[in-house]
Order: structure tokens, then sequence, then C-alpha cells
């Protein structure tokens, strides 16, 4: 990876996965002479897609909002995760960012000098054992949301009576062995839809165990105005940013359709799903969920390929609560007992604030529970520290490319000012406001936000403190934001230049 990395710093990203890459694009090209680096815990870049690696793994969002702005997708919309990893590795590639990342340096620790206006991060080169330190002045956590060292797995009565195997996709083993066996996967979500599929020709049967129903949306893996346009000889550079622009628009009128029109866009949900189901299925009680569309992420079905696999009794649903599980399987609290060789839990994951790193600032440790966001980026009582926290209905990449920019900016607006650092701290009119959790969950409510409430930062009343969940708003507000609002207080080293 070229010359050994530098110590003191300018700017530390943490994480080399979409928005880690993402930011060192940005510093590169806007603020070149910036020294910074990107650390990363895993063996190489990709975050997500490299982890995750089990059968069918996939974008559940069109690569043209996955992908970078400045880095056009030329595939299919929708992407297995070897070919999201490689469209990755060619961008650090193209733009050059290669000598900048460093894997396999896991941080446990960063701390806060007011006196000298720097964060001392420390941790352990994995690959060496040897422990490493790094000064820097901006802390920019591009880590993702969840934890990487295992995924959410629910604790059930007998699970230690279970005589098969246990199996999480977030770390799917290279020696597992499907074929002939009776597999029981646990869970209703977007990991679950894309497994099932891929396993079901190959398993003696596969029984999926839900607590409640999840919302399908189906659709062909294809894009026909990137066909028509392509066609044309338009160039792929106009046709990312078309069909870019396109998705952002429909996810919009459909999340204001589904929150406007709930029960409307229920029903049409629904129907989409029944219309592929064997006529009399129990479509109420297998896929039809408690929620409604707005409230969580609406997963995507590829040309139908569950539902093909219900059809042709490769695949049973079951919804219930499970009760206890068997030395031979499962019984669900409703009585129904299923046999099982293997159990996938594809029950999601545990959300991680700040990458799990303790923080403290000038030795007090920093609880981030305490610390209120301004505007899902900065924290309260967290001098020179961002995080690049995603879109949770869109892309996770939109969200991340707008929060980055406005990182981007205040950086400047720093050296602009002369300033060694920068801290959110609430105005006298913010002070006594109504508090709420990170993800509010009036709009937004799946498990893992539910789960992740007691570690998060809070949100308040206004817009300047709270993490804004919709895109489409927020990125006609973010570029334009008063950078000294009153809400930013600056620490400064000398006068402004005039």
């Amino acid at each position: 990876m070229g010359k050994p990395m530098e110590t003191d710093l300018d700017v530390l990203v943490v994480g080399a996965g979409i928005a880690g890459i993402n930011a060192a694009y940005h510093l590169s090209t806007s603020m070149p002479s910036k020294r910074f680096a990107v650390l990363e815990a895993h063996e190489s870049f990709g975050g997500t897609w490299l982890i995750h690696t089990y059968p069918g793994v996939r974008s559940d969002t069109e690569l043209y909002t996955l992908g970078f702005s400045f880095k056009p997708w030329t595939g299919a919309p929708y992407a297995g995760g070897a070919e999201i990893q490689a469209y990755l590795g060619e961008t650090i590639d193209e733009f050059g960012l290669g000598p900048h990342f460093r894997y396999n340096h896991s941080i446990t620790q960063a701390s806060w000098s007011t006196d000298d206006q720097c964060w001392t991060v420390r941790g352990t080169d994995t690959a060496t054992g040897d422990p490493f330190r790094i000064t820097t002045r901006f802390l920019w956590m591009c880590h993702g949301y969840y934890g990487h060292d295992k995924g959410h797995t629910p604790t059930w009565p007998g699970m230690e009576d279970f005589g098969g195997r246990w199996i999480h996709p977030q770390h799917w083993p290279q020696d597992a062995d499907l074929a002939g066996r009776d597999v029981v996967v646990v869970g209703s979500g977007a990991t679950m839809a894309t497994l099932v599929p891929e396993i079901a020709d190959e398993c003696r049967h596969v029984t999926v165990v839900q607590r409640s129903p999840t919302y399908f949306f189906q659709s062909p893996n294809a894009e026909p105005l990137a066909d028509q346009l392509r066609g044309l000889a338009t160039p792929e550079e106009w046709i990312h940013q078309i069909i870019r622009t396109k998705a952002v628009g429909e996810m919009q009128a459909m999340t204001e359709l589904q929150m406007s029109h709930p029960e409307m866009s229920r029903a049409g949900l629904i129907q989409m799903v029944a219309q592929q189901l064997p006529e009399g299925y129990d479509v109420e009680t297998h896929f039809t969920p408690r929620h409604l569309p707005h409230e969580q992420r609406v997963c995507r079905i590829l040309d139908g390929n569950l539902f093909t696999k219900i059809r042709e009794g490769k695949v049973t649903m079951v919804t219930d609560e499970i009760a206890t599980f068997t030395s031979d399987g499962l019984t669900t609290e409703g009585g129904t007992s299923v046999t099982a060789d293997v159990v996938i839990t594809a029950t999601g994951f545990d959300l991680v604030a700040l990458g799990g790193i303790a923080f403290d600032v000038d030795g007090a440790p920093i609880d981030f529970a305490d610390t209120i966001t301004y505007r899902g980026a900065l924290f309260t009582g967290l001098p020179n520290l961002a995080w690049t926290f995603g879109s949770l209905r869109l892309s996770w990449t939109m969200r991340a490319d707008l929060v980055n920019r406005f990182i981007i900016r205040l950086l400047e607006h720093l050296d602009e000012l002369d300033a060694t650092s920068v801290v959110p701290r609430l105005r006298p009119e913010d002070e006594g406001m109504e508090l709420s959790p990170y993800i509010d969950p009036a709009s937004f409510n799946p498990g893992y936000a539910h789960r992740s409430r007691a570690i998060m930062a809070k949100g308040g009343s206004t817009p300047e403190w709270r993490l804004d969940l919709d895109y489409w708003n927020e990125a006609g507000v973010l570029p334009e934001v008063d950078l000294d609002d009153g809400c930013l207080v600056y620490e400064r080293t000398a006068a402004p230049t005039p």
C-alpha cells in the first residue's frame, strides 16, 4: 500500500465501506492538501459487502442510488454482493484512493484534548498484534451503524437442546452444507427474502418462521429506461444521473403516498403478493404486516423468486412466536412443530453507536446517549467529530454523500475561520426542548432502532437538532445550512482573515 501511514493527521476516517470510500473521494478531490487516512478493522474494504457472503446476498435498492454519484453503475439495477464489492474496488483504484487506506486497524479508544485541540486514537493492528496511536484534528466516523462482530440473535427457550447447526447469515460458514436438509430460516426481512429462494432448490425443505410479516414489492431486475438510453449511445455518466434522479423521485412519491394514504398503500402491496401465490393461500396470516408501509423498509423481491418457491412447495411459511427449540427443531406458541437439521437466524443486527469505541473528552468518559445530535451528523459535547449516517428508506449512499459534502463544507469553514475545532451547543432558545430518540419511532420503527434507543444520541424538536429521515427534504436543506447559525461553536486560534 505504499509509504507508512502518517500518525499525525488532519482528518481520520473510520470505516472503509461505502461511506468511508465516499469520504476519501471528497477529501482527495475537494481538500487535496489535507493529510488523511481511512482506517478499517477488517482485512479489506467494502463493509457490508465484504462481511456478508450468504447465498443470494444482493442489494435491496438499485445500484444507481447505492452506487456513487461520481462512478456510474453499468450493470443490472440490483446486484449481488461480489459485484458490489468489485465496483467499490474499481472506485478506489480509479480515483487513486488506495494509499490512504489502512486495513486490520481496530480502534478501541478515542480521546479529545482541549489543550492540544486534537483526538488521540488508539487501537491494535490485528494482522501483527501491535498497538497503534494516531493523532488527528478531525475524526470522521464512517463505520456504518451495526456491529460486525456478530448479528442479532434473540434468545429462545431450549436453544441449548437443539442438536442441529446454527447459522447467522452475517457470518456465513464456508463449510455450510444444506443439501438434502430440512432448514428453518427465522426472520421476515430482506435477508430472509434473498436467502430463501437461493437455497430452496438444494434443501429438502425450507420453513420460514416469522413473528410478523414484512411488506414486499416485486419487480424485474431490469431498468428499461437505462437500456433504452444505452441503445441511443447515451454516455454512461448521463444514464447514471438520469436513473439516479428518477429512482429518488419514485421513492419520494412512494413514501409520500404511503404516508398520506397508508391503508391504500397497504392494500396495494398485499394484493401484489397475493396475485403471485396459489389460490386460497393464507395471505392474511403470512403476508399481512402489523405495521404500516412507511414505518419500516419495504423489501424487494426480484422476478417473484420467493413466491415461485412457495408455489413449487419448496418453502413453507409459519407465522407465530417460537415457544421452544427441541432436539430436532422447534415448536411455536400456536402448537406447530417444525423439524430442522439447520436453523438460520435471519433476525437482523444490533445497531452500534460510533463503532463501539470508548470516547472521552479531557479524560471524562462520554456516554453517547447523553448527547444531542446536530442534523444527525454532529453531537453535543464531541468536538471535531462527525458520524456519516446514511439513508434508511432510500439507498444508504444517498444521505451518506449528502452528509459527506456537508462535512467537507464544515472543514472548509474551519479553515476559513482559522479555527481549530467545532462543537454543537444548544442555544438559549433550545434549552429545555422536548427530546426524542435519534431515529424517530413515529416515522420509522424497525426492531434495531427500538433495541438501540438506550445507546443512541437524542434528537430535538427543531430541524437543527434531529436526524431528518426524508432525503428529498434534507437534500434541499443541508447544502444551504448556515454554519454560523449559533448552534456550532468554534475555537479560533486567530482572528479570521478579512
